[in-house]
Order: C-alpha cells, then sequence, then structure tokens
C-alpha cells in the first residue's frame, strides 16, 4: 500500500460523525493568516478580523542574537533576485526571475496584487483585493496577460511544485486548477461546506489528495479528504483541523484544541503510521515542510503577520534554525534546507533573508521604506 493510500485510509478509518457548525476560531484564524498580505489601501476589514482574534503575545525565546537579529543589507536595490533556484519575487507590480524574465502584471493589478503562486511553467495565479472588500486570484500568462479572475472566500493552495491551485469561492464551492490548464474544475462536495483548502498532496494532473477544512465538527472545526473525481473521506478525529501535510503523506500538522487564552491552536504533528502525534505545541498556527519533509517552518501570525519563524525537525519537533524581530510578510522554501523570508522592521527596512538549516542567515538583499505597513517591496511565492 503506498503511503498516499495509506493516508487515505487512516483518515477514513479514523473519521466520526460531525455536523454543520458556524465558522470556527481555527477557520478565522486560517482566513487572517492567508490574508496578512493584503496592501494598506485595502486591508482595513482584514486587519480588524487579524486584531480581533490574534493578540499579542511575547516573542517565544531560546534564539541567539546572531541569527534573530540579522542586519539589512547595506546597499538598498530594487532588482533582488533569489539565488539557484529560480524562486521569483513579486516587486513593483512585476514578477522577477533569477537572470530570466521580467513579468509585468496588467491594468490595475500592477498596483494592487500582493501575493502570488506560480503554477506550472508559464502561468502565474496573483492575489489582489476585490472591489466588494474580499479578495480574488487572476490567472496570468507569462506574457502579463490576464486570462481569468476567480472570487475567493478564503486563501489558496498549491500543489508539490506548483502542479496545481486549490481555493474556496464565496458559495463555499471547491475549485482546482491542475498546471496545463487555463480551465479550473469545480470539483462535487455533497453537502459539505468548506471554508478553506489546506494542503495537496500529489501531481493532480495524475492523482492527488486535497485537505479541505469545513465548520462541522469541534471548536477548531473539521476536515475533509478530497480527490479530484469527487471522493470524499472525513479527516481523522485525532486532527480535525489540518493545517498541512507532508511530501510523502507520513505527516500531518494540524489542530484539535483552542488554549485556555482563547488565541492560541493546540495540536502539532500527527504521525499517521504511529497512529499519534509525534510532537505536540500550542505555540504556533502555521505549518509549512520542506519540499523533501523532513522540515518544518512553524510560526504564530499574530497582527500583521508572525515576529517569529522556526525551522523545525518535521518528526521531533527541535528547532534547528530561525528568525525573529519585526514581522515577517511571506516565505517560501528555496530547497529542502533554506527557507527565504521576507522581514519588516519597525522602522519599515525590509530584508530578504535565506535561513539554512545548519543555523546561518544570510540577508541577500535590503530596502529602504518609509513604514512598516502591509505593503512590503518585495514578496515571495505560496509554495
Amino acid at each position: 500500500m503506498s503511503t498516499e493510500e495509506q493516508l487515505g485510509r487512516t483518515l477514513h478509518e479514523r473519521a466520526d460523525d460531525i455536523v454543520d457548525q458556524p465558522l470556527t476560531l481555527a477557520d478565522v484564524r486560517g482566513r487572517a493568516r492567508r490574508i496578512r498580505r493584503r496592501r494598506a489601501s485595502g486591508t482595513a476589514a482584514g486587519v480588524a478580523l487579524v486584531a480581533a482574534v490574534a493578540l499579542p503575545i511575547a516573542l517565544l525565546g531560546g534564539m541567539g542574537s546572531d541569527r534573530s537579529e540579522p542586519s539589512p543589507a547595506p546597499s538598498p536595490t530594487r532588482a533582488v533576485d533569489p539565488d539557484d533556484l529560480g524562486i521569483p519575487t513579486l516587486q513593483d507590480g512585476v514578477i522577477i526571475y533569477q537572470d530570466g524574465p521580467r513579468i509585468p502584471l496588467p491594468g490595475d493589478l500592477r498596483d494592487a496584487g500582493d501575493a502570488f503562486a506560480v503554477l506550472g511553467t508559464d502561468r502565474y495565479v496573483v492575489l489582489s483585493p476585490a472591489p466588494d472588500g474580499e479578495r480574488e486570484a487572476t490567472l496570468v500568462d507569462g506574457t502579463g496577460q490576464a486570462l481569468d479572475q476567480f472570487r475567493l472566500y478564503s486563501g489558496i493552495t498549491v500543489g508539490p511544485d506548483g502542479t496545481s491551485v486549490a481555493w474556496v469561492d464565496p458559495d463555499r464551492a471547491l475549485h482546482l486548477l491542475v498546471a496545463g490548464s487555463d480551465e479550473p474544475r469545480t470539483i462535487p462536495l455533497g453537502d459539505v461546506r468548506p471554508t478553506q483548502t489546506a494542503a495537496i498532496t500529489g501531481d493532480c494532473a495524475e492523482r492527488c489528495t486535497i485537505a479541505v477544512r469545513t465548520a462541522r465538527g469541534g471548536e477548531v472545526g473539521g476536515t475533509v479528504l478530497v480527490t479530484p473525481d469527487g471522493k470524499v473521506t472525513d479527516g481523522p478525529a485525532a486532527v480535525p483541523a489540518v493545517a498541512a501535510i507532508s511530501p510523502d503523506g507520513s505527516l500531518i500538522a494540524g489542530f484539535d484544541s483552542v488554549a485556555d487564552d482563547d488565541v492560541h491552536l493546540c495540536g502539532g504533528m500527527y504521525d499517521v503510521a504511529a497512529d499519534g502525534y509525534a510532537w505536540r505545541s500550542c505555540q504556533h498556527d502555521s505549518y509549512d515542510f520542506s519540499p523533501d519533509g523532513a522540515l518544518v517552518a512553524t510560526s504564530f501570525g499574530e497582527g500583521r503577520g508572525p515576529s517569529r519563524i522556526d525551522i523545525r525537525d518535521a518528526r521531533s519537533g527541535e528547532t534547528v534554525a530561525g528568525a525573529a524581530g519585526g514581522w515577517f510578510s511571506s516565505w517560501a522554501w528555496e530547497d529542502s534546507t533554506h527557507l527565504l523570508v521576507v522581514q519588516v522592521r519597525d522602522d519599515g527596512a525590509t530584508s530578504l533573508l535565506r535561513i539554512s538549516a545548519d543555523d546561518a542567515t544570510t540577508v541577500l538583499d535590503g530596502f529602504t521604506t518609509d513604514s512598516d505597513d502591509l505593503s512590503p517591496p518585495i514578496t515571495l511565492p505560496f509554495t
């Protein structure tokens, strides 16, 4: 039995009966985390939502000042590209590749676009505020031409290596767009009303599974596992609110309860084969696996965004590297041992950092801005 089959079987065997309930704290926190990249001009409602559910807490301790307080680069520029592996950035409405194309976004999207994902080799999904105050996604080709536009209920989830993108629309329908196609498919979910997508495992052009959050269940909601052909399996009772799934499907990060402070969510890393949590925590609301699944980046998104990011061993939970100070507006895995992050200081100084699993932090470049608002001059893609 493959690991994906084992995951699906485990999720099915551990399902229990659940009924529809209102939007949960975990759903609100998930939506708030996904709108953290909004520009200041379109974020009043988003900021209010984040502030209502994420009160300030003390920074996590235990990290040395040499890695949590890197200095901004001495010579700010406006043409930064991450090195080596072709991770693009969004700067001043232009998607920029290292030694590659510069793709200007079309029309108003050039100013309004505040987050993006790479889809396949020549498509991009760019997020921006919608006229009604919600969010929308625009499909853009390699020349910068807008091909289609989609309304969003929450955020988007990107499949491995940009092979697919999934999202929930305001009518609570699930959509999947696969690399190589410009036509998203709507996946029927029966009486399940999704709130957000959480993870995609596998290449949806062949076979994949989408973890979809719902408001059904207890205080943190529930999760269903969905295949592109519409097969729906209830999620595991041990991890009712799935946040991320490792590439091989052997680990599930997620939440099972709300902490006593009514702010943090409790959960951790669930080992599918062992049928139990490998480690637990009430200090994170974001989990992002490295491409090989050996590491996981964790953070707690308070206010504008997390003030600390840690790289942990995915199976033990041990912290191996990290950075802190100001807030982090976007991040992306460069490879299996390096995390790129955009750090915004209180004075507006913005740095593009590379955090290595060997606990070395490199400042790739920096920017000088007037304030630390929600409009950082550089944005990394969702991965």
